[in-house]
């Protein structure tokens, strides 16, 4: 296991802080959201800012974290003592509060915690609150914007870094990807074009991987993942930070047809993040898509216990249920309700999941089309109409379903889920010969879908014949 890289901690009366690198890759986006690049120091005009702000992280990819598993968790939070000490000692000390926010958010990548980010945030406004121009900490409260589901707001943040400030790259990417989640497509290539002209490098390549994806050119997509991770590996990056994109391999991987070649690149990410709860999880999806269910049970079981992700917990109920075990499969499922209910911030992070989870398990119908309808207010991408028309198709109105799936599949992303409820929602119309084509399509994405849609398509493909 490699140990994580802690911050040297301030002895507990000094005043000025040495410089320090407070963790590998600590700034990196949670999934699908993503950090970018080396940035200038920012200057800032209060007295205290003659001391020594935190370092700004080398080129970093999408979603990378810090490295080390719960060694990297126990020496994070040794770290946050100091800090927050320091910050008790003196509440206008912006640069411990922004130490803290940084640590916070390393910390979230690691175990998966909402709160984590959620108390990153609160550290970040107190740093903001005293400095209110501290660039810096302007840079990760928009990122933590991105990682909290905060698309609209992020990009905001971003775009008002960029307007004082066009060189800082970390904003342009924020921007890029908040573009991309809220479905400016053209804006999101255009900003990833300008990052890739400024700063080539695996970051770059792991967003124009995924851009690729949503735009239809899976062979891209694919092949752009694998460029990221020999770029990473050229650059001598190790542990979650490389890991990261042997695990975007794997999901562009399984997401495109290629289930064993997925499963090769979890076990390639584990090599050097043992304890990521996002490549065991991966492991696990292509172990099922595979038709390794009993394998799939063991390891999604593993992810769990690191980190309990509501898809991780669907995935596995369904598991539960497709073998006939319905005790179980109502224990995962209850897990994920609760996690959905927990706080309003998880309601806004998982808000497609606890929709599709909803109509897939007949729960709560209509309050899936209001959480659905609710984001697609403010997040018109491919997932967002996708989501809304399930929902929709699920309360009885599949014309209307019809209309939103229709401008889901019109991104051009060969998701086979997409294709899946495009498909159902045709024969729900009426359009039978729509529904065999696009049925058809989705199942051979081979282990594109998990189990229980894939089972759900294969009976509707049968009935149509």
């Amino acid at each position: 296991m490699t140990a994580l890289v802690a911050p040297r901690l301030p002895r507990p009366r000094l005043r000025r802080i040495r410089p320090i690198l407070v963790v590998a890759a600590s700034i990196a986006i949670i999934a699908g959201s993503y950090i970018v690049t080396a940035i200038r120091p920012a200057t800032v005009t209060n007295p205290i800012s003659q001391a020594v702000a935190p370092e700004q992280p080398a080129l970093a990819g999408p979603g990378e974290a810090p490295t080390g598993g719960t060694a990297g968790i126990a020496a994070i939070d040794h770290a946050l003592k100091a800090w927050t000490a320091n910050l008790a000692r003196n509440s206008k000390d912006f640069l411990s509060a922004t130490y803290i926010a940084t640590l916070y958010d390393a910390r979230g990548r690691l175990t998966g915690d909402i709160g984590d980010y959620s108390r990153a945030q609160t550290a970040v406004a107190q740093a903001l609150a005293i400095v209110p121009d501290y660039a810096a900490a302007q840079v990760l409260r928009a990122r933590l914007l991105q990682t909290l589901h905060d698309f609209p707001g992020a990009l905001a943040a971003a775009q008002a870094i960029l307007q004082k400030d066009p060189t800082v790259l970390q904003a342009l990417a924020t921007a890029g990807d908040a573009k991309l989640e809220l479905g400016d497509v053209k804006g999101a290539a255009a900003a990833f074009a300008s990052l890739e002209a400024q700063a080539p490098g695996p970051a770059v390549t792991a967003r124009l991987s995924r851009l690729a994806f949503i735009q239809g050119e899976t062979a891209s997509a694919v092949s752009l993942a694998q460029r990221a991770w020999d770029e990473a590996t050229a650059a001598g990056q190790t542990g979650g930070s490389l890991g990261w994109y042997a695990y975007l391999a794997g999901m562009t991987a399984i997401s495109t047809g290629s289930p064993d070649a997925a499963l090769s690149w979890f076990h390639k990410a584990l090599e050097v993040w043992p304890d990521s709860y996002l490549a065991i999880a991966g492991e696990a999806r292509a172990e099922a898509a595979l038709g390794r269910s009993d394998d799939a049970i063991a390891t999604y079981q593993q992810a769990i216990a690191i980190a309990p992700q509501p898809d991780a917990l669907a995935a596995l109920g369904d598991l539960y249920a497709l073998r006939g075990d319905a005790r179980l499969a109502a224990d995962q499922y209850a897990t994920v309700e609760a996690i959905g209910h927990l706080a309003a911030i998880n309601e806004q992070v998982y808000n497609r999941q606890l929709v599709l989870f909803s109509v897939n398990h007949d729960r709560d119908l209509s309050d899936a089309l209001q959480l659905a309808q609710g984001e697609l207010a403010v997040r018109k991408d491919a997932y967002g109409y996708d989501a809304d028309a399930w929902a929709l198709l699920a309360n009885g109105r599949a014309i209307d379903a019809d209309d939103a799936a229709s401008k889901a599949l019109a991104f051009g992303t060969r998701d086979a889920l997409l294709l899946y409820h495009a498909g159902e929602i045709a024969h729900a119309v009426g359009d039978d010969a729509r529904a065999r084509d696009l049925l058809g399509q989705a199942l051979a994405i081979r282990g594109a879908l998990d189990p229980l849609s894939a089972s759900r398509a294969q009976a509707s493909m049968d009935a149509l014949r």
